[in-house]
C-alpha cells in the first residue's frame, strides 16, 4: 500500500498547492532563500545527505532545512505535507512514484530551472533522464542510476567452499549456488516478492510485465516467458534455499544478511551505507544471473521541486549542486548512490576498490541492460496489486495461476483507466 499513498492522500491538498505554484510562477524567488528538503533515508543514508547539505551551506549555497524520514514513512510524510499545504521546496522520489504528482500539478518541471543554473543534461546518463521525463518535459532531476545486483557474503562463501559469483552466470548457476550455501541456520539467497525484483528475470527470459511500456493497457505475467521466470523463483523457494515467511516476518533480508544468516540477497545501491557500518561484514556485489539475455531494472531517485515552492530559484540552486560534481562526489563517497553524472560514476569516488563493495563496476556494467517499469499515474496502484499478489504466491503458497488471474482482474482495469 505504500506506493499508492501519494496518489490517494495528496488529492486533498493539491488544489492549494497548485494555487501556490501559480504565484511562484510569476518569478523564481530569492536564490539564497532558506528551503526545505525532504529525503527518505535510513540512519546511515541520512548521514550522507547531512554531509551533502553541510557542504552546500558551508560553500555559500544558502540555508537548507533537511528533513530525513525513514524510507518506509517517506511517502506518507510527503503526502501529509502536500495535503496540509506545507510541502517541502525539494523532495526526492523514485521514478515509479512521481507521475501521480505531475498529473495533479504538484511538481514544477525542473528542466528550465536547471538550464538557468547552467547544468548540461548531456553530461548525465540517459536512462534515468528518460524515466523522469513525463508529458514532454523533464520533471525531476535524477541523482543516481542504480541497478539491481546480487550482494554476497565472502565469509559465508568461503565457509561453504563455494566459488565466488562470476560475470555472466546463469539462473541455474545462481540456484545451485544458493542451495550449496544453505547449511544449518544459513539460507543461500533472498529475493523480495516484488515486481521490481521479478521484472529483470522476466525480461531476461524474453517476457514482459505489461503489453506496452509507454502506454500499458494490461499485464502480461500470464504469458509463457514471464510465467516461466516466476516459476523459477517459486522453485527456488520450494527448495528451502530462501528464508521462510516466518523468518522474513522476524527480520528483513538486509538484516539477515548483516547477521550472517543469509549468503546472498538482491537489492540496489541503497544498502551500501548500512552494510559498510556492519562490523566484520565482508561483502561484495555481482551481476544478476541471466536466463536468456542480460537484463536489470533501473533504481533511480530524483530531486523534484514542488510547484508551490515560493523559492524555486533557491531550490534549483540546491538541486544543481546536489547532482553536480561536488554533490555527487559526496554521495558517491558515502556509498549511497551510483552517480547519474558520468564523470563521477567513472571516478575513484565511486569505483575505488578500497571501499566495499570492491566490484562497484558491476553497477556500471548493468547500465547497457537497464529497463524501467512504466511511468504512468496508475502505476503505483498497479505495482501495489502485483506485489500483494506475488507475496501470496511466494510466501503463502497460493497457486501461481490463481495469483496471476487476480493480478489481471485487479491491475488491468487500473492500467486502462484514463
Amino acid at each position: 500500500m505504500k506506493l499508492v499513498v501519494l496518489a490517494s492522500v495528496v488529492l486533498l491538498g493539491l488544489a492549494a498547492c497548485a494555487d501556490g505554484g501559480e504565484e511562484a510562477d510569476a518569478g523564481t524567488g530569492n536564490g539564497t532563500a532558506k528551503i526545505t528538503v525532504q529525503i527518505g533515508a535510513d540512519p546511515e543514508e541520512a548521514a550522507v545527505y547531512r554531509s551533502l547539505v553541510t557542504a552546500y551551506r558551508d560553500g555559500g549555497g544558502g540555508e537548507v532545512e533537511l528533513v530525513t524520514v525513514g524510507r518506509g514513512d517517506h511517502l506518507t510524510r510527503l503526502s501529509t505535507a502536500f495535503a496540509s499545504g506545507g510541502a517541502p521546496d525539494v523532495f526526492a522520489i523514485n521514478y515509479r512514484q512521481y507521475a501521480p504528482l505531475v498529473q495533479r500539478g504538484a511538481v514544477r518541471p525542473i528542466g528550465p530551472l536547471l538550464e538557468a543554473e547552467g547544468l548540461k543534461l548531456s553530461d548525465y546518463y540517459e536512462e534515468p533522464l528518460r524515466a523522469f521525463s513525463y508529458v514532454g518535459a523533464l520533471q525531476c532531476m535524477p541523482q543516481n542510476i542504480s541497478s539491481l545486483v546480487v550482494y554476497w557474503n565472502r565469509g559465508l562463501f568461503t565457509a561453504a567452499n563455494v566459488a565466488a559469483p562470476k560475470a555472466g552466470w546463469t539462473w541455474n548457476d545462481f540456484t545451485a549456488t544458493a542451495k550449496a550455501l544453505t547449511t544449518g541456520e544459513v539460507k543461500g539467497a533472498g529475493i523480495d516478492s516484488a515486481i521490481i525484483r521479478m521484472a529483470p528475470f522476466i525480461w531476461s527470459n524474453g517476457g514482459t510485465v505489461v503489453d506496452n511500456d509507454e502506454t500499458p493497457t494490461r499485464t502480461t505475467l500470464h504469458e509463457p516467458a514471464a510465467r516461466a521466470a516466476l516459476d523459477g523463483v517459486a522453485a527456488l523457494i520450494a527448495s528451502g534455499a530462501m528464508p521462510t515467511k516466518e523468518q522474513l516476518a522476524a527480520q528483513g533480508l538486509p538484516e539477515q544478511f548483516m547477521a550472517g544468516k543469509l549468503a546472498m540477497f538482491l537489492s540496489s545501491r541503497v544498502e551500501v551505507p548500512a552494510l559498510r557500518e556492519q562490523a566484520g561484514l565482508d561483502f561484495d556485489v555481482a551481476a544478476l544471473p541471466v536466463l536468456g539475455k542480460p537484463a536489470s531494472i533501473l533504481h533511480s531517485d530524483a530531486y523534484c521541486v514542488a510547484s508551490g515552492s515560493a523559492n524555486p530559484a533557491a531550490a534549483a540552486k540546491f538541486v544543481a549542486y546536489a547532482v553536480g560534481q561536488q554533490g555527487q562526489n559526496i554521495t558517491a563517497l558515502g556509498g549511497r548512490t551510483v552517480p547519474s553524472l558520468r564523470s563521477v560514476a567513472t571516478s575513484p569516488a565511486f569505483l575505488s576498490p578500497t571501499r566495499a563493495p570492491a566490484s562497484s563496476q558491476v553497477f556500471l556494467d548493468a547500465v547497457a541492460h537497464l529497463r524501467h517499469t512504466p511511468v504512468t499515474p496508475s502505476w503505483p496502484e498497479v505495482e501495489d496489486v502485483i506485489d500483494t499478489q506475488l507475496q501470496r504466491a511466494f510466501e503463502d503458497g497460493v497457486p501461481l495461476d490463481e495469483v496471476i488471474a487476480e493480478i489481471q482482474k485487479q491491475a488491468d482495469p487500473l492500467l486502462q483507466r484514463r
